[in-house]
């Protein structure tokens, strides 16, 4: 019962993951980066403020504090990154590899020994096939066209900061999620607002419009980060990562409803093969 109840909730939190990949991909280019972060983080911090309280789950253990801001260092050198990889690189190559970030906490929830039935390992095959189809296409070398090695391995690097992050707030998660979580917020908020004021001495091209929607993408972000962790302290943080990898599903389903862009044959196989796999999982 536990063991679904965990898929069900890594399936909702990937959900609301995508709704936020998807709101703030609205505005890449437009936007600077940091502000970006800056808005989205602020919300954050506010959700799990409001969520701490109304949960009376205020408390955290003083342990738990240099992993939660570990965690926030790590992610902000992962978003700096990605960044600076989709800055170099072909948008499907980057994102294709940043979505390994997953196996970071898969090899640690075998490492201390969380079980995984056949089932489990069948689901995790049957979705990591599914995503290497969805993003393929997007990776292939059309002719004349380089692949930058720089954006390659920035995107790696980052995959990987992004996994030891969800491992280092999934240790503190297990007193308080939201406050975990809140303290690995703090490095990024900083950092975005010494960027914004001292290196580009602006909003980072903010209007009320774009601020009114990536506080909604922030939303969605700060609801999904819960969901994760409630899931990865109900079952498997190894399967509950995996299960994120939906995640690029959903935006490409937004933008078919919202931006009346077609899904290709490619894409609609990608999403069967990794239902499927989700489904494994949650047998």
């Amino acid at each position: 019962m536990l063991a679904r109840m965990s898929v069900t909730l890594a399936i909702a939190s990937a959900v609301l993951f995508g709704i936020w990949k998807f709101g703030i991909g609205q505005y890449r280019g437009r936007v600077s980066p940091y502000a970006i972060v800056l808005v989205t983080s602020t919300v954050g911090i506010a959700f799990y403020l409001v969520s701490a309280w109304r949960t009376g789950a205020m408390m955290f253990a003083p342990k738990d504090v240099l992993p939660g801001t570990v965690a926030g260092i790590c992610a902000l050198i992962a978003t700096v990154l990605m960044i600076k990889a989709f800055q170099r690189g072909k948008l499907g190559v980057v994102a294709g590899i940043g979505a390994t970030s997953g196996l970071v906490p898969l090899a640690y929830s075998i490492l201390i020994g969380e079980p995984l039935s056949r089932s489990d390992v069948a689901g995790i095959v049957v979705i990591a096939i599914g995503i290497t189809v969805f993003f393929l296409p997007a990776m292939r070398r059309k002719p004349g066209e380089t692949y930058s090695l720089a954006a390659i391995v920035l995107a790696l690097v980052a995959a990987v900061f992004w996994g030891v992050t969800i491992v280092l707030e999934d240790r503190g998660s297990r007193v308080s999620i939201p406050i975990t979580v809140l303290i690995s917020l703090v490095p990024q908020i900083l950092f975005s607002v010494v960027m914004l004021v001292f290196v580009e001495k602006s909003l980072g091209g903010l209007t009320r419009p774009s601020l009114i929607r990536l506080a909604g993408a922030g939303a969605a972000l700060a609801l999904g980060n819960v969901l994760f962790f409630t899931a990865a302290n109900l079952g498997n943080v190894g399967v509950v990562s995996v299960l994120t990898g939906l995640a690029p599903l959903v935006v490409a389903v937004l933008a078919l409803v919202f931006l009346r862009e077609h899904l290709t044959r490619t894409e609609l196989a990608a999403m069967v093969i990794t239902i499927a796999g989700a489904g494994l999982l949650a047998i």
